[in-house]
């Protein structure tokens, strides 16, 4: 996947259950999403050609669990490249959003985030999904130089109190660097507003006592490199670059573990620890699917 992906943390939906894990816990599994709702752990990763889901009540039970294609696109525009799918729970229906680029054409300037639709119901796994929208702002408020490049990749789903609701994602500056880039959702007509960047390199969010960070993942996830940092949200306008600040890299290669890119944090079934899931590189290109736990000092960052 191109450099300087992005995701926002997953939100775990409900308590239950004990969670002896072994890692890896996927692989391959690059690119990892994962909710614990309904007694079960759900999860979906990058497969390129298709999105699929996987359900286990255990994260160990991963390995093997029940897993089925939710998505597959004959539309040739978007039926390449599915990277980064997410699970959300958005006013009791469950989404998916991911990237994905036109099937005859060269990767990559086609790709664009994009968004599904699935249902009401007590699970993401039992929902038939149908595609709902590009999320991609007007001409002339898009991304490069001109402000007309429609690439992005790896979007994700913000909620910030008293401003609402945001869709954020890797698209490209006015230098055509890849950068983060925030915009107004519109969640009744499934629109976004212009692209605004609040970070840019040079080194799903967290909700932690009335906190909000986002966790991003930078130096390309074909070197050993490959790194997650962090963007505190510190009030005021999120379209705003200065109402975030940068930390990090949090995440980075050690003891034998490298490429630690494209992650999901969520809680523990009892609520007690912060984990998060994240795509570790072996000794081919493929990612496999590692948890961890996190720690937060006083000052509430983790």
């Amino acid at each position: 996947m191109p450099p300087f992906s992005l995701q926002l943390l997953c939100a775990a939906l409900a308590v239950a259950l004990s969670a002896a894990y072994h890692n890896p816990i996927r692989y391959p599994g690059p690119d990892p999403s994962m909710v614990y709702v309904d007694g079960s752990y759900f999860m979906t990763h990058t497969s390129d050609t298709h999105i699929e889901m996987s359900k286990a009540n255990t994260l160990d039970a991963l390995v093997f669990g029940e897993t089925k294609t939710i998505w597959e696109d004959t539309n040739v525009t978007r039926s390449a490249h599915m990277w980064a799918p997410e699970i959300h729970h958005i006013d009791d229906t469950w989404y998916m959003l991911y990237s994905s680029c036109h099937a005859n054409q060269t990767c990559c300037d086609t790709c664009m985030t994009r968004i599904l639709r699935g249902c009401d119901g007590s699970n993401p796994f039992d929902c038939d999904y149908e595609f709902l929208a590009d999320l991609v702002p007007p001409p002339g408020r898009r991304g490069g130089p001109e402000k007309n490049l429609t690439f992005s990749i790896d979007g994700t789903y913000l909620e910030v109190p008293n401003y609402g609701r945001y869709h954020v994602v890797s698209a490209m500056d006015e230098n055509n660097n890849q950068s983060i880039q925030i915009t107004k959702l519109d969640t009744d007509a499934w629109t976004v507003e212009g692209w605004n960047i609040i970070s840019q390199p040079d080194r799903p969010p967290l909700y932690y006592q009335d906190n909000i960070w986002l966790t991003y993942s930078g130096s390309f996830c074909g070197t050993p490199n490959y790194a997650l940092g962090l963007l505190h949200y510190l009030g005021g306008d999120p379209l705003d670059k200065s109402s975030w600040h940068k930390t990090g890299p949090v995440l980075t290669q050690a003891n034998g573990n490298f490429g630690t890119g494209h992650n999901c944090i969520f809680l523990s079934p009892d609520g007690t620890e912060i984990w998060v899931s994240q795509s570790r590189a072996g000794t081919n290109v493929w990612h496999s699917l590692l948890k961890s736990s996190l720690s937060h000092p006083g000052f509430n960052a983790p």
